[in-house]
Parts: structure tokens; sequence; C-alpha cells
């Protein structure tokens, strides 16, 4: 795998990693126009949205490039975007402003990319960079005004929006996305019982776990008191139920010691799965429903799609 570190300016820098050969150097022009390339990041700055800044990036790209997909990731801030088909990357870039990493993009296409050709993304992603770093401070902004006081997750009074951003999203790129809901079963006894401080460790406590065991790209919420959801961009049904199964057997494999109470949980989850004709509503809905169906049918246990599907704790 070759590597190598490109100085756009004393700001911007791209690494690139290829999984291909470079094509053998081109005999045509590998200059850009640097009106276009101003009138570009010009347009870049007009939005301090992350999606809507890919989007108008990925258009002009693939204006200049031809390729098969363009995949962006940041894990520090969460952000998922696709565009065109997931295929194995030809090069991917890591983009830094200064001293701070901006996340990856790999592009993937079935042929080699020519010298020129590579020359022209590396000019393109320079000027990605400043409105990406831009962009990443203001959601970072947002998230951190939208926390929940208690446990430190973001607060469900806030989810709609991004929703409602990654249901469109998997609909136009034909890629799953699933959310949880968990909640606790008798939560209600616990503060009666034990008092609301116990109650509140508690939740802390859930909020932690629910943490250390979601992966990097999953979003976890704090939603309705002692209810917590979680997203799952790119992941089908199949995978959201292993998924489920998996955090919730580590969040009670351990009794929750609180001021020197030792307390057993029980956890009921719904498990939903975008289709076509869904709104971010909709799908909320049909996971509140499924929770409904949990509570009334048996609580500890996971529900998908109907009351139908009911997958008992260790019984996939």
């Amino acid at each position: 795998m070759a590597e190598s570190n490109t100085n756009i300016n004393t700001s911007a820098q791209i690494n690139r990693q290829t999984y291909k050969d470079y094509a053998i150097e081109s005999m045509m022009s590998c200059s850009v126009d640097p009106s276009l390339t101003d009138e570009f990041v010009k347009h870049l700055h007009e939005t301090l949205d992350i999606y809507q800044l890919l989007n108008s990036f990925s258009e002009v790209f693939k204006e200049k490039i031809q390729c098969d997909g363009m995949e962006y990731n940041d894990d520090v801030t969460q952000t998922y975007y696709l565009s065109g088909e997931k295929g194995q990357p030809s090069c991917i870039y890591t983009l830094r402003y200064e001293e701070q990493i901006l996340g990856t993009i790999s592009i993937s296409r079935d042929s080699v990319f020519m010298d020129y050709e590579i020359e022209t993304i590396e000019v393109l992603l320079a000027g990605l960079t400043l409105p990406l770093r831009n962009a990443i401070r203001y959601k970072q902004s947002i998230q951190l005004s939208q926390r929940d006081e208690l446990t430190g997750l973001r607060n469900g009074c806030y989810y709609s929006d991004l929703a409602e951003l990654e249901v469109k999203r998997a609909q136009r790129y034909k890629t799953p996305f699933s959310i949880l809901l968990f909640d606790i079963d008798n939560f209600d006894l616990i503060n009666r019982k034990y008092g609301r401080d116990i109650g509140d460790a508690v939740l802390i406590e859930v909020a932690k776990r629910l943490e250390t065991k979601a992966r990097s790209s999953d979003i976890v919420y704090r939603n309705n008191g002692d209810e917590f959801l979680v997203f799952l961009p790119n992941t089908e049904k199949t995978k959201a139920i292993e998924a489920v199964e998996r955090i919730k057997d580590y969040l009670l494999k351990d009794k929750f010691i609180a001021l020197d109470k030792s307390i057993e949980l029980n956890l009921s989850v719904s498990v939903a799965t975008v289709a076509y004709e869904d709104t971010a509503n909709k799908l909320m809905d049909r996971a509140r429903k499924l929770l409904l169906d949990v509570k009334t049918f048996g609580e500890d246990q996971i529900y998908s799609k109907s009351s139908m599907e009911c997958v008992q704790a260790g019984n996939l």
C-alpha cells in the first residue's frame, strides 16, 4: 500500500492511501481551471450542514471525475455519507485542516485513476477541507448543546432532524438504516423502592454501558426518562437484531451497583428498519408500537416488525 502526504497549503492536508497501482503518466493536461476552483469553493461555503455540503461536493466531483462511488466517514462526529455504490476503494484520503483530522473519503471505481485525475481529485479535496472543518465545528456545537444533563447522551428531544436525514439517505442510496428502542422494565418500582438518587445512578450506568458497546457509527440518545434510542446506520434488520442481542447481553451481564445497592434490571427492546415509504415519524411510531407490544405480551424481550416476531434473549 502506497502512502503520500500532499500539502495543499499551510492549513489543508490530505493523506492518500492507494489500493491500486497508479496509471502510467498521462499525456493529457493535468491543470485545473483556477476560476472554476474558486467558484466551486465559494459554493461549498454556502452551507454549514455537513450532509448538504457533502452532497454539493459529490455533485461537482462526479462532473469532473468518473467514479462508481464516494464514501465519507468521520468517527468523531459520527458522520457517514455514501454517494453512488459502495465498492472496493481505489484510493482513500484522510483530510486535515491545520491539526484537526476531518475524517476520510474513499473513492471507488473498477479502472485505475490516471495521474491527471489524481491531481484533479486532490485539488477538489483541498477545496473541501475548510468548508468541511466549519461544518464539523457547527455539528459539534449543536451536539454539545443537545446533551442530556444526567447521562451525557444526546437528548432524545433532538433526534427528529437527524432521523429524517438518515431515513432520506437510506432511501436515496438504498442503504439500510435501523433503530433500537430500549426501555428499562418496571423502572418506576426502582425509584419507589430505592429512591430517585439510585434511579438516576442506574440511568447513568445504563447510558455508560450502552455507549461502551455501541459502534463508533451508532448514535445513542436518552429518550423519555428510562427509554434509550439507538440509531444504526448501514444496518439491516438481521444485523440490527444481532446488535441488540450483543448490547443487551452486555448491559445485563453484571448487576447494577448504586449507592451500595445491588439491582438487577430487565430490558425490553424494539427493532425497526427503514422501508421505502417510511418517514422518520413512521419509523419511530413503528418502533414505539413494537415496544408497547413487548410490554403487553411479556417484558424482557426483543420485538421486530410485529408481535409475532419476538426474539427471546439468547434465542435468535
